[in-house]
């Protein structure tokens, strides 16, 4: 019966991760469901239906995406004009940032897995040993083993997610930033105003070392352009590609770092729970001869 109890729990959370709306809410892996609707949303856009622009508050909200979309269409209800192109390159970066994070999704995953095996291994081996013995082990004992363990589960969530924070938060800003001026390099606008709208402000605000040298590259191009009115396109598509490679290097980055805390909690809270567990039989059998 436990046997079956620790199976269903691991087959409860796969279906919480891989389904984070189907038991409760999951806000600490990013859910594709709203990626995938803005995606969606891109593909049956008709720009000639222009009463269709008055729906920019009700777009499905996924990271910068929906707020880039709402820019183009602003734009297109104040100054006219057809933004298609732009929408089709906002989609193929949607396309590839869902890719990205089903990767990060899958990493996560396979830890939840690695995790919940260790932990039903633990417990298939005290369940079976108790029974070999015949001894009767004091409930509280057992129930500060799985509590122990259950520690290690709810410490995987933070770690993960402050992790996500430090490796990606600033290239989300910078993609915004980057995605905002490629779509607009045909609108209307003065460069002032195209900079305002794109946030270039906000560059002040990335901090990460790693991605300085693209922050540097990114003000030069907006001063050469404020001064002198060139076009930026070339510039900001190959920082985007720069962009691009600094996000896999990230994730490698990511990855490593998820293996050294998987081992750290499995070091912490897994093995202690299998070593105690031997103690406190031994213990009891002490007790009995």
């Amino acid at each position: 019966m436990q046997l079956f109890f620790y199976v269903l729990l691991i087959m409860m959370l796969v279906l919480w991760i891989e389904r984070p709306g189907a038991f409760i809410s999951n806000s600490l892996i990013i859910r594709k469901n709203p990626g995938e609707e803005l995606e969606d949303w891109l593909k049956k856009f008709h720009w000639q239906h222009r009463q269709d622009l008055n729906v920019s508050g009700q777009l499905p909200r996924y990271k910068f995406y929906s707020e880039v979309t709402e820019v183009l269409l602003n734009l297109a209800r104040k100054l006219g004009g057809n933004y298609q192109e732009s929408l089709l390159f906002l989609r193929e970066g949607l396309q590839l940032d869902r890719q990205f994070e089903k990767k990060i999704k899958e990493a996560l995953l396979g830890m939840w897995l690695q995790m919940g095996f260790m932990m039903l291994l633990t417990w298939v081996f005290i369940i079976g040993a108790l029974h070999l013995v015949e001894v009767k082990m004091k409930p509280l004992n057992l129930f500060l083993i799985f509590a122990w363990q259950i520690l290690g589960f709810v410490f995987l969530p933070f770690i993960s997610s402050f992790l996500r924070k430090r490796y990606f938060a600033d290239i989300g800003k910078l993609w915004k930033i980057l995605f905002i001026l490629k779509s607009m390099v045909k609108v209307p606008l003065s460069r002032t105003e195209v900079l305002s709208l794109a946030g270039v402000g906000e560059l002040a605000l990335i901090k990460q070392k790693s991605l300085l040298t693209i922050v540097t590259k990114l003000r030069e191009i907006c001063q050469k352009c404020l001064k002198m009115g060139t076009s930026y396109e070339e510039e900001v598509t190959y920082l985007m590609d720069e962009l691009r490679f600094q996000e896999k290097w990230h994730f490698e980055l990511f990855e490593k770092k998820l293996t050294a805390v998987k081992l750290g909690l499995l070091s912490l809270f897994f093995l202690p729970s299998y070593l105690a567990f031997i103690f406190l039989l031994l213990g009891d059998l002490i007790t009995l001869m």
